[in-house]
């Protein structure tokens, strides 16, 4: 019997991954982080009236903007991408970083009363400005889908990446949600002569994809599910095409193919929403076919920097102070109401887009 079980404790030793074991592409150390953080769920039978969004909060900062989040009581919360920052060797392993971010006071209280939905951009992905060709994107896809619990119920097992979507509310009432994958798919960027290895200027290319074909034929289907209002998240911006960073105008054809998509889905009400850039804007472009597209930048939790770039499509200023974005949907007057807001709940910018 002693042997017996002396065997048994053996082969679960030999079965569990120490906690220093390296991975064989990257060198890291695994670890593993599911969270035990008591969450508020989806509820797909409530109506849709308020919606926060944001992104870019290191958890090695305080985050206090939570506070002013959870004062305006959002019906849904929206993390656009680096939600945690693990892409430097001293933020590193990314499962203790997501821990770290479950020890934020401000933020575990808002998680206790607000639902969230989640996807990823290049610090959380693992490397920053990353892609499909970065060797440890399994990894940071495992850790992802260990905390965004709900997220890994939702995908299929055989699916890459992390792309998903939710339709909330009843009929005449509903809101879909189409977080998409912008990094676990995307083509190499091109660094433009000059500023190799800065991490911040690329030339257009012609080729290459942002999606990837099996994502891209994913999203057709899901704008032609029924819903009265659609957010489509994209960790970077999509509408603004002259800051000199990562954005869809990396590709051209991979931006005009989203524009393509929405017209020939006819899939109405479609508003974007991005993160990345640590400021926000409003962005508009008109669509002849379609009309207009706003894309809604908002970021960061607490990453604000002095960024004053401009680009055409831009309503209003930019606001480079931590900030979020908060979206109120009037169902009676047919409008969403759209606001950049600060700490102290100050409104830094705002629009009003009519429903069709």
């Amino acid at each position: 019997m002693k042997k017996i079980l002396l065997c048994a404790l053996l082969l679960v030793a030999c079965a569990q991954t120490p906690k220093n074991a390296e991975t064989p592409k990257t060198g890291l150390p695994v670890t593993t982080y599911v969270s035990t953080l008591p969450s508020r769920g989806l509820d797909y039978s409530a109506t849709l009236t308020k919606i926060a969004f944001s992104s870019c909060a290191n958890q090695d900062q305080p985050e206090p903007l939570w506070k002013d989040i959870a004062a305006v009581q959002p019906d849904l919360f929206l993390f656009m991408g680096d939600n945690i920052y693990a892409s430097h060797s001293s933020q590193q392993p990314i499962a203790d970083q997501y821990r770290k971010l479950d020890l934020i006071a401000d933020y575990r209280a808002v998680r206790e009363k607000i639902p969230f939905m989640a996807t990823w951009d290049d610090h959380d992905f693992g490397q920053r400005d990353g892609g499909a060709d970065w060797s440890g994107k399994d990894n940071a896809r495992r850790d992802f889908l260990n905390y965004w619990t709900y997220v890994r119920h939702s995908i299929p097992l055989e699916q890459g990446g992390v792309y998903h979507a939710k339709i909330m509310g009843p009929k005449k009432k509903s809101v879909q949600v189409i977080m998409l994958d912008t990094r676990y798919f995307r083509s190499p960027l091109k660094e433009r002569p000059g500023n190799e290895g800065k991490a911040y200027d690329y030339e257009p290319q012609n080729d290459g994809t942002i999606l990837g074909e099996t994502q891209w034929q994913w999203l057709e289907e899901q704008l032609k599910r029924p819903a009265d209002v659609r957010f489509v998240v994209s960790s970077i911006q999509l509408v603004a095409n002259e800051p000199k960073y990562e954005k869809w105008d990396n590709f051209p054809r991979e931006r005009q193919r989203f524009f393509d998509l929405i017209r020939k889905t006819r899939a109405k009400n479609v508003i974007v929403l991005s993160g990345d850039r640590h400021l926000a804007t409003i962005a508009k472009v008109d669509l002849k076919g379609y009309g207009a597209l706003y894309d809604i930048t908002a970021s960061s939790i607490n990453r604000a920097n002095s960024y004053t770039d401009a680009d055409s499509h831009y309503l209003g200023p930019i606001y480079n102070k931590e900030n979020f974005g908060f979206a109120t949907i009037d169902w009676a007057k047919k409008v969403v109401h759209v606001q950049i807001r600060g700490f102290n709940n100050t409104v830094a910018n705002s629009v009003d887009i009519k429903l069709k």
